[in-house]
């Protein structure tokens, strides 16, 4: 089950955590917190693929969802956190109709894709029976986020969402401000209106945006919360 797709589709509300570094233990611990995802930050976090299948281990064991936010949109990363187990592919800096196809085209086994078929983990090949129900299978869940973060993917907002294979949209929104003229101010009215009406085209395709679902704290700004909340009462 990948419950980001999911709720991408049917809007239902879901809880997690976004994690700039490796460590297994606090996705068991905030299991306890009623998530239903676990997000990697392949971008700017600090993982290695060892850490990654760590993280998707302990993600499954507790019932969660593993998604990533990938370091780049080529073949060879988007197999890799595939093979090891994330479940959703964040696209970041997509700019134009043929990089999302590429991620679509990576992430997908055919005929929605042609993702390389190397039975990563859990399976490894051994217990897998029937490869074309196991491919269908994983098409059935898995899950792509495209993020727009810059004016170039706010021009085209409405026809990424419009792609076969794309669940869900996101903003970047301190990159997107930056690209439009105003660094550091993700706040400034044209910035908000410029993601309003990039929402609205979504929608309009039948399309939700991550903010409309779904619900997430850095592990960062929950580490220093929770600290000072029992710290300093």
């Amino acid at each position: 089950m990948n419950h980001v797709k999911n709720a991408a589709a049917s809007g239902q509300q879901i809880r997690g955590v976004h994690l700039t570094f490796a460590a297994p233990t606090i996705i068991e611990v905030m299991s306890a917190a009623d998530l239903q995802f676990i997000y990697i930050d392949g971008e700017h976090g600090c993982f290695d693929w060892r850490d990654v299948e760590a993280a998707c281990i302990a993600s499954e064991r507790h019932g969660l969802t593993p998604i990533a936010r990938v370091p780049d949109i080529s073949v060879a990363t988007i197999t890799r956190f595939m093979d090891r187990g994330v479940k959703g592919i964040v696209a970041p800096h997509i700019e134009s109709v043929d990089a999302a196809q590429r991620v679509i085209s990576a992430t997908y086994f055919a005929p929605l894709g042609n993702r390389s078929f190397g039975a990563g983990r859990p399976e490894y090949g051994q217990r897998i029976a029937d490869r074309t129900a196991y491919m269908q299978a994983c098409n059935s869940t898995a899950s792509i986020c495209l993020m727009i973060e810059s004016r170039a993917g706010l021009e085209i907002a409405g026809d990424l969402a419009a792609l076969e294979g794309i669940d869900y949209l996101s903003f970047g929104l301190l990159d997107l401000a930056q690209d439009l003229g105003y660094p550091g101010q993700s706040e400034h009215p044209e910035v908000k209106a410029a993601v309003a009406d990039a929402t609205r085209r979504i929608a309009e395709s039948g399309k939700r945006t991550r903010e409309s679902f779904m619900k997430y704290a850095w592990i960062n700004e929950v580490l220093v919360a929770g600290a000072r909340k029992l710290l300093d009462s």
